[in-house]
């Protein structure tokens, strides 16, 4: 990999609340092409016009790159937020975690935050050092991707930050659901499940989401977790059919 990659990062508010965000690792050719989408995306979005937008543009060394082959995905068809709710506690449970509906109750938690949570599935203990902010998987993308990045895809974006969280040996699973108005569609996601997409887990025209990383071990183990999930750079390996999910 010899070429020059650079990371980009944009995050759009409105009335000082987050209304969207993105990150791209790019070859420095696209540099201009990708950051005027990541623009027009920030200006145009379904929970408001941005009245702030920031965009963060570093150069990322590719012998740190990490590349990783996407979770394998499969889609759980279901006809209302209940059931898909209950399809999240069937994931926990089949990861051998007892306290699903606990676990489930604290996804309110999350709404509005920056980041995700980081939980410990053993104690209930959140783990991040800043919880209003929560934990960022930063510093991710797809390899050689060649679409087009105005409009957000959910699912590929998606699937790049559950592939990477999966991929750190303390984290056990992933639960996620979109805070996107328009967007009811969410995820479990582990190395044992693969990606498990949702259907259904909130009402259209909800506002509401958030996403929590269920994790075990020690203080120390977590202080390693973050750095991975903040600090590593990634980039995963998409095939075509799982591409066209969306």
């Amino acid at each position: 990999m010899n070429q020059k990659l650079y990371s980009v990062k944009m995050r759009a508010n409105c009335k000082e609340q987050h209304i969207s965000g993105a990150e791209k690792i790019i070859a420095e050719e696209n540099l201009e092409n990708i950051c005027g989408q990541l623009l027009e995306r920030a200006l145009h979005h379904a929970k408001g016009e941005a009245d702030f937008i920031n965009l963060k543009i570093e150069k990322v060394d590719p012998e740190e790159m990490l590349v990783l082959n996407a979770l394998p995905v499969t889609t759980i068809s279901v006809k209302d937020a209940k059931e898909g709710h209950q399809k999240l506690k069937e994931c926990l449970k089949q990861e051998g975690v007892n306290n699903a509906e606990s676990i489930l109750d604290r996804l309110k938690d999350t709404y509005g935050m920056r980041g995700a949570m980081l939980l410990n599935v053993d104690t209930m203990e959140r783990m991040e050092p800043n919880m209003e902010r929560g934990i960022r998987a930063t510093y991710m993308d797809v390899a050689d991707d060649k679409d087009d990045r105005k409009e957000k895809n959910h699912f590929k974006e998606a699937l790049v930050l559950a592939t990477k969280v999966a991929h750190q040996k303390n984290i056990i699973g992933e639960l996620c659901i979109s805070d996107d108005p328009d967007y009811v569609t969410g995820y479990f996601a582990s190395k044992k499940l693969g990606y498990v997409r949702i259907t259904n887990l909130k009402e259209m025209g909800c506002k509401d989401g958030g996403r929590i990383f269920l994790f075990r071990g020690n203080r120390e183990e977590a202080k390693e977790c973050i750095q991975y999930l903040e600090q590593q750079k990634v980039l995963v390996n998409i095939k075509k059919t799982e591409r066209e999910q969306e």
